[in-house]
């Protein structure tokens, strides 16, 4: 069994996204089968340089599909990733320039903060860390890096494993106030920066 096994919710749990503008909360209806979209290789699969990066890319089809990105507005995907080789580096945005997580100023790319590395989330194995959701319209870039501890060109792949769902939206009030009161169980992930005023 997978790590991320345990962290993948179950029909009718509750989940809650924050986004700048504030708080989504939803009830999963029907998850679909866990789905592992592998090989990406960045860069089109040509060996990136010792220390260099591939620029930002989000993985899409030949038809500019976004495979991150659900294409109806009532599918929701969770998201686990890995990266091979181990000591490549990922860096993550929400829409490409615009921070997401805990991070509020951009980060340099390459740089010391703000990236995974292989050796924390293995190609075949990815770690809970990771997780991301994601919704209609909104998707992630990915920029990845060599550091060059091998001292060689390097063709840098992420796997992506999406269970999708069907939601249910929850609008009531006092529902909701029990789930940011701890009241109620449900799972919250942030999907903005958790720095920026709430509107």
């Amino acid at each position: 069994m997978l790590e991320i096994e345990k962290f993948i919710p179950k029909e009718n749990w509750y989940v809650g996204l924050l986004f700048n503008e504030g708080y989504w909360f939803f009830k999963t209806i029907r998850r679909q089968q866990l789905t592992v979209f592998k090989p990406f290789d960045f860069e089109d699969g040509t060996a990136i340089a010792v220390n260099a990066t591939s620029g930002w890319e989000a993985p899409a089809d030949a038809l500019g599909r976004f495979y991150l990105e659900p294409q109806e507005e009532d599918i929701v995907y969770q998201i686990f990733l890995g990266i091979s080789p181990s000591q490549a580096k990922m860096y993550l945005d929400y829409e490409q320039r615009d921070d997401r997580m805990n991070l509020i100023t951009p980060r340099l790319v390459p740089g010391p903060v703000g990236f995974w590395e292989g050796e924390m989330t293995s190609y075949n194995d990815p770690s809970p860390m990771t997780q991301l959701w994601t919704v209609h319209d909104i998707y992630p870039y990915f920029n990845v890096e060599n550091p060059g501890i091998t001292n060689e060109a390097e063709v840098v792949s992420a796997s992506f494993w999406i269970t999708p769902y069907t939601y249910q939206v929850i609008e009531d009030k006092q529902k909701i106030l029990s789930f940011l009161r701890g009241e109620k169980r449900c799972t919250v992930h942030t999907m903005g920066d958790g720095f920026r005023p709430i509107k």
